[in-house]
């Protein structure tokens, strides 16, 4: 018996829809997408529906036949309707992508125009069940994750998918029985495209084993769809205490922690953090977080990668430290020529004799043994600091080592130098000869401030 699709459908849009909402469809004129435009004219969610055409160019004159045939139905129907007409394989060829690929960027890019241009809450697609299976079969011979296996998703951020648990053949009952008409596209009978391969070849050889292969695949993808959501829910709780944000795009990770985490948890935690910083123009692949955790576990005390053109790892000691924008290192010279407050774009400095507000801010030295200006600047190569005890300087780069100050860190530490003499280095308690204990009679307190320093300090324990 012929389930009644639409007290279905409206079962499925009530979950993220509301009466007269906004929505764009894509329809290609084919009878998944003819169904889905039926249906919705006639959901008592009255619907204002803008009908979106993307002419891939791929069939000359066919494919503006098929354009024509859904204007003409909207124009009948009084439904708005917007169309993109774009040469798919000139596409394809300069980007050196697939037809498939180019062809579900582009799409998308104009499905997404409209819907702004609309103010439209959902975009509506028209994949049904079997297209799931197909695309769970795609990725499984590629290779891919739990989360990929999960494939489609009914709703998926701007789109909506309200005929995934429909079949095929569903659809063309409907289509057949409501004497609804719609085009057929040559394209989809092409074996040059996977998924036309994987459906025309080996979903029948797969169907002699299981005559009820798109149920089981189906019931299957909804089994791991419930995995990876607990996976999320676990995953959620580690972030928080594993990831510490030192700016918006700076964070730092104790490695020890990671690694006291099961493998999985590990590549978890990376995949489903980077995943949303790079967001969803970009890509991380496992492969990405396989790279980090080689970084993790050489020998090496230090090294670095870029995952992106805008996201680099850097490995310091027992530390991860995650750019996710890359800015040029800035150099930064500050000349203090007396007491008082000293600022540039990161740092507040203060220098003062007496009448502090807080004494627990300031570190005390020996006025005596020094004088203004003192310049505030970064490291750089060669530098050389005396030492209490020490009769010889001591190179800035061994008292790092020595303090194990992971690299990322240390171009960003303010050093202080007076009389080209460097007396102290901001985060690190180095035995300088200038430095007191306490405040005393002759001395100067220097305090400084920068939050995204200070908190990059406290996270590795400087």
């Amino acid at each position: 018996m012929r389930r009644n699709l639409l007290p279905s459908l409206n079962s499925e849009l009530g979950k993220y829809l509301k009466k007269k909402d906004k929505i764009v469809i894509g329809v290609s004129g084919g009878g998944d997408s003819m169904a889905l435009l039926h249906l919705l004219i006639r959901s008592p969610l009255n619907l204002s529906i803008s009908v979106c055409h993307f002419n891939h160019c791929l069939r000359g004159a066919e494919s503006d036949k098929d354009e024509k045939f859904v204007e003409d139905l909207c124009n009948k129907k009084k439904i708005p309707f917007y169309v993109k007409k774009f040469d798919i394989s000139k596409a394809s060829v300069y980007l050196k992508k697939g037809v498939e690929e180019t062809s579900r960027l582009f799409r998308r890019k104009f499905l997404k125009k409209i819907q702004e241009e609309t103010k439209s809450k959902k975009i509506l697609l028209a994949h049904h069940s079997n297209d799931q299976v197909e695309t769970f079969f795609m990725r499984l011979l590629r290779g891919s994750s739990l989360k990929g296996l999960q494939s489609m998703k009914i709703d998926e951020g701007l789109y909506l998918r309200p005929l995934l648990h429909v079949s095929k053949s569903e659809i063309t009952e409907f289509l057949v029985s409501e004497n609804i008409q719609w085009v057929e596209d040559e394209t989809n009978t092409w074996d040059r495209y996977t998924r036309n391969d994987i459906r025309k070849n080996l979903i029948p050889i797969l169907e002699k084993f299981n005559p009820n292969l798109n149920s089981t695949i189906s019931n299957t993808i909804k089994l791991i769809g419930k995995q990876n959501s607990y996976i999320e829910s676990h995953i959620e709780t580690i972030e928080p205490s594993l990831i510490k944000e030192v700016s918006e795009h700076e964070f730092v990770i104790l490695i020890d922690s990671l690694l006291a985490l099961s493998e999985f948890e590990a590549e978890e935690v990376l995949f489903k953090f980077l995943s949303k910083k790079i967001g969803p123009r970009g890509f991380i692949g496992y492969k990405n977080i396989n790279s980090i955790i080689k970084l993790i576990n050489s020998s090496s005390a230090s090294g670095e990668l870029f995952l992106t053109g805008n996201i680099k790892v850097e490995k310091g000691y027992n530390f991860l430290f995650i750019k996710t924008k890359i800015s040029a290192d800035t150099n930064f010279n500050l000349n203090i020529s007396s007491e008082g407050k000293w600022e540039n774009e990161d740092l507040e400095i203060k220098v003062q004799k007496d009448n502090f507000e807080n004494r627990n801010e300031y570190i005390f030295f020996d006025l005596s043994k020094m004088k203004f200006p003192i310049n505030v600047r970064n490291f750089q190569d060669g530098d050389r600091m005396k030492l209490k005890g020490m009769k010889s300087s001591k190179k800035l780069q061994d008292i790092f080592i020595d303090n194990k100050i992971p690299r990322f860190i240390r171009a960003r530490l303010p050093i202080f130098e007076s009389e080209g003499g460097i007396f102290h280095i901001h985060g690190i308690n180095v035995n300088s000869p200038l430095r007191l204990k306490k405040h005393q009679e002759n001395s100067i307190g220097i305090s400084v401030k920068s939050e995204n320093l200070d908190k990059l300090i406290r996270n590795i324990n400087c």
